[in-house]
């Protein structure tokens, strides 16, 4: 039906098959409607981790094919130096029926492929040294594309209107980089945007703020393609000097020695 219906679970009522039904049928389906025009990818959460031996996907929610997966527990692999990119990547398996339930089960992976193959989602990638020692604590926005012993989220998809788009954390970390700047009041409105977006901003959304300020045609590209126009961007902001203080902000800041 449209609108709503909830089985009421009251004393001494009969538990019905069909009100366990309309229970599955609304926990299912809310998902599915929710994310009904959104593209495959990673919807919420899913943060890699990693210890000096292990890198984690941690939970979170993963649209693929329609359906949501739920990752309810951190799945980890072990990890070792090759000099050569590795890429995580999260597989897909088969759908299996048994003991009355369906079962769409994935597994993590590593591998040395950077084409994904069917069924299968990028997590991260990167290109460990021997002797180093792989790490996230990014120092700045350019340093989420170091080529050597850093995890890269940039390839990875995440889910949004239409087609898969840029990680929110990326977007939200170029937002508070360019915040300590003087920005004109297109990049101020993209920053706003990038700060308050609890999911993905959509691909149409960047590639139109990228060609807007790059005074360019909006032209479709990948997400290492947009990453690069928005640390372009970034550049430039930056050059137009640090935001300056308001006149209230530094008197607050003065120091009175008497």
């Amino acid at each position: 039906m449209n609108g709503q219906i909830f089985p009421l679970f009251e004393h001494a009522h009969v538990l019905r098959t069909a009100m366990l039904t309309a229970l599955r049928d609304y926990a299912y389906e809310y998902g599915r409607l929710i994310h009904e025009d959104y593209s495959d990818g990673i919807v919420s959460g899913c943060r890699i981790t990693t210890t000096a031996d292990t890198i984690i996907l941690n939970r979170g929610v993963i649209r693929y094919a329609g359906n949501l997966y739920l990752i309810t527990e951190p799945l980890s692999l072990a990890y070792y130096p090759t000099d050569e990119w590795t890429v995580f990547m999260l597989q897909f398996k088969d759908e299996a029926r048994r003991d009355g339930y369906i079962y769409r089960e994935v597994e993590t992976m590593l591998t040395d492929r950077l084409e994904r193959s069917q069924a299968q989602i990028e997590l991260c990638r990167f290109k460990l040294q021997r002797g180093a020692r792989l790490r996230m604590n990014y120092v700045d926005f350019a340093d989420r594309n170091t080529e050597f012993d850093t995890v890269n989220t940039i390839y990875a998809p995440f889910a949004a209107c239409g087609t898969s788009s840029l990680s929110p954390g990326i977007t939200r970390a170029f937002a508070r980089e360019a915040a300590a700047y003087a920005m004109d009041p297109v990049d101020t409105a993209f920053c706003l945007q990038a700060l308050n977006a609890r999911e993905a901003l959509s691909r149409e959304a960047l590639l139109f703020y990228t060609a807007t300020r790059l005074q360019k045609e909006i032209a479709e590209c990948g997400n290492p393609a947009i990453f690069e126009a928005l640390l372009t961007i970034l550049n430039r902001i930056k050059s137009n000097g640090e935001r300056e203080l308001s006149r209230a902000a530094r008197q607050r800041r003065q120091v009175i020695v008497d």
